[in-house]
């Protein structure tokens, strides 16, 4: 009977460790003596020595949060995906035809709410204004990483956000960095190279063909 019950505790011991190493933790911004966390897209705020179930936060720095998950310490850096980024598209096919100023416009939804985006390859990241932002409910002020964006007007005040999930048709990616600008120009939304560089990109006859991996 002992021999059981302890096989028993070793079992639910393994369980426990193989469901903290499974859990989907991304540094979406780092401060003094805190972090902000996507744990299982869920955000939350953790300060030095406190602790979320099996996770301490045990030290940050300007690039990076010290974690202990479980019995193993860990290092992410800001925008790190512990979990492995993943795209959940099932392989889905998206084509966009060229409209007549050579662009490719196509609806798509970010967390779950519908935007219309602008497909541009040179855009390093999904970039909005403020306003296209407050829109979807991306609170860029109190999670952002200020930084600054070169536009073809110079230099832009931006914040670096982390997104949950963008969709485009039947593709779905999620954790895709984005840019908010300080600007509300009436641009759309720039999908840029955070999602691009995640499904396959085919161009020809003014078509633009996005397959998912």
């Amino acid at each position: 009977m002992a021999a059981r019950l302890q096989s028993l505790a070793v079992l639910i011991l393994l369980l426990t460790a193989a469901a903290a190493s499974a859990r989907d933790i991304v540094v979406v911004g780092l401060m003094a003596d805190r972090a902000i966390l996507k744990v299982d897209g869920e955000t939350r705020l953790l300060r030095i020595g406190e602790t979320l179930d099996d996770m301490t936060l045990l030290g940050v720095n300007a690039g990076e949060a010290r974690l202990r998950i479980g019995d193993r310490e860990e290092r992410l850096t800001m925008g790190q995906d512990r979990g492995g980024a993943r795209n959940t598209s099932g392989g889905g096919v998206v084509e966009i035809s060229a409209n007549a100023m050579g662009q490719f416009m196509t609806s798509g939804m970010i967390n779950g709410r519908i935007v219309e985006f602008l497909v541009d390859t040179g855009a390093s990241s999904v970039s909005m204004t403020r306003g296209q932002a407050t829109r979807l409910g991306v609170d860029f002020r109190r999670f952002g990483k200020p930084c600054l964006s070169q536009t073809a007007n110079g230099p832009v005040r931006c914040w670096m956000v982390l997104l949950s999930r963008v969709k485009v048709g039947p593709i779905v990616v999620d954790a895709v960095d984005a840019a908010v600008r300080d600007t509300d120009d009436g641009a759309p939304v720039l999908l840029g190279m955070s999602f691009l560089g995640r499904v396959k990109l085919e161009h020809a006859d003014n078509r633009l063909k996005l397959t998912g991996r």
